[in-house]
């Protein structure tokens, strides 16, 4: 799996994609400068690099149209889900987001194989906060595929909404009363017992390492 990309990034790799699949053709680096609106061609060098060095394009050298897109005909499978939200894994430890289904101003990109969402139906990825859930191979800092459903089971890990606050646990259901349980040999993470007032909104699919995805933008989208 490649490297997240970030919004500004991502923006930048589609206006490419449109380029090519438009005219059968990689764009100059004037016409990238012109299409992004940047003021220099540097910037626009600056995130090719950043793009390369991810693994989304290859550039030919000692070639005037140079870029070639790794993925540009879809060959691969996957598509681009949004990071749209941190969730706690420690108790309840941050707010609830108002993420709304399809918006797609996310900061940062992953990519996951076609299959998971073709099998899953609507997924998003967030990132996990605390260590409650250490013992499920959560670590803060960790991504985590959601599949917005409320269509669980017992022993199902889930992101739950309590009040104003979401959380990651493994859910289960007996008699009539909700038990959110951390998984954590931590005493300090206690399960959270609930009748009212908390909402599932979607199921745990995988859990995608930190440390696999390291990122950051050094340059401005308008320069």
């Amino acid at each position: 799996m490649m490297q997240l990309l970030t919004y500004k990034q991502q923006k930048v790799l589609d206006i490419l994609r449109a380029h090519i699949e438009k005219w059968q053709e990689p764009p100059t680096l004037e016409q990238l400068r012109a299409k992004l609106g940047f003021a220099s061609l540097r910037t626009v060098t600056q995130y090719l690099d950043i793009l390369e060095r991810k693994g989304y394009i290859v550039r030919r050298k000692n070639t005037w149209r140079n870029i070639e897109l790794r993925n540009a005909d879809g060959m691969w499978g996957t598509v681009f889900i949004p990071v749209v939200a941190n969730v706690g894994c420690d108790d309840l430890s941050v707010y609830a987001q108002g993420y709304k289904k399809g918006d797609t101003q996310a900061d940062e990109y992953i990519e996951v194989d076609k299959k998971i969402v073709e099998e899953s139906g609507e997924i998003v990825a967030v990132r996990a906060v605390g260590d409650s859930m250490l013992d499920a191979g959560i670590h803060s800092g960790d991504y985590i595929l959601v599949q917005f459903t409320d269509n669980v089971k017992s022993g199902d890990r889930v992101a739950a909404i309590v009040g104003d606050m979401v959380t990651v646990k493994r859910y289960e259901k007996r008699d009539g009363v909700a038990v959110l349980y951390p998984e954590s040999k931590d005493p300090k993470y206690k399960p959270i017992i609930l009748k009212e007032d908390f909402k599932i909104t979607g199921k745990v699919l995988c859990v995608i390492p930190a440390n696999a995805n390291v990122s950051s933008d050094i340059v401005p989208l308008n320069d």
